[in-house]
């Protein structure tokens, strides 16, 4: 059976910001996604969500500050079941693969409102640090910024904005590729770069039929 190549797959960028409550798991208030097509960044598929909170969860001047984001932007937006509900859509029509910076937040998230949603938990989920501690073994940090420095990268001033995120991540996603020009197959990069969250199984990872 043939390799799935990179440049044959699709992939969706994801990205929250959240609020942190004391004492709960952080929730959403921000979802942005943004599509590459093997290593091109598709500037029309890219969307972003504001989300409205549970009831009774505040942002602080913390979050407002590092986002911009204000109580009053997210009154009558949708809540993160629904956004979620969206996102699991857009993987039932079309097989992706997810990338996130420091994955585990992300998925953390998304395990809270998986439920139903089959087709997310059926979706790989790739991690950037992973894949820069294979590139640059030597670094001290991971952080996004850091690398984005670290290949030229410009920050841009959105910085902290889910869909400004997800740009920047991809950029270091494909710089990051670049690099590495040995990693033309999916599974090769799966090897490197996935990570397992708690809502996904091993049987549930057979739905998503990559030749290997």
């Amino acid at each position: 059976m043939d390799r799935k190549l990179i440049k044959d797959t699709s992939f969706l960028v994801i990205d929250f910001e959240t609020i942190t409550p004391k004492g709960i798991s952080p929730e959403p208030i921000e979802l942005g996604v943004l599509r590459i097509n093997g290593t091109q960044i598709d500037k029309k598929a890219a969307v972003n969500y504001l989300i409205k909170p549970p009831k009774g969860l505040h942002l602080t001047n913390f979050d407002t500050d590092q986002t911009g984001i204000r109580e009053s932007d997210l009154s009558d937006k949708p809540t993160a079941e629904k956004v979620i509900s969206i996102l699991n859509n857009a993987c039932k029509r079309t097989k992706y693969i997810f990338i996130a910076q420091n994955a585990k937040y992300e998925a953390n998230i998304l395990s809270k409102y998986t439920g139903n949603n089959e087709s997310i938990k059926a979706t790989p989920i790739i991690d950037t640090i992973l894949l820069a501690k294979n590139v640059f073994p030597e670094l001290d940090s991971y952080k996004l910024d850091i690398l984005a420095k670290n290949m030229n990268i410009n920050i841009p001033t959105g910085r902290h904005r889910a869909l400004e995120d997800c740009f920047l991540t991809a950029e270091v996603f494909i710089g990051l590729l670049e690099r590495k020009k040995e990693i033309i197959y999916i599974d090769n990069l799966l090897k490197i770069a996935q990570i397992q969250p708690s809502y996904q199984k091993p049987e549930q990872m057979k739905l998503f039929d990559f030749p290997r």
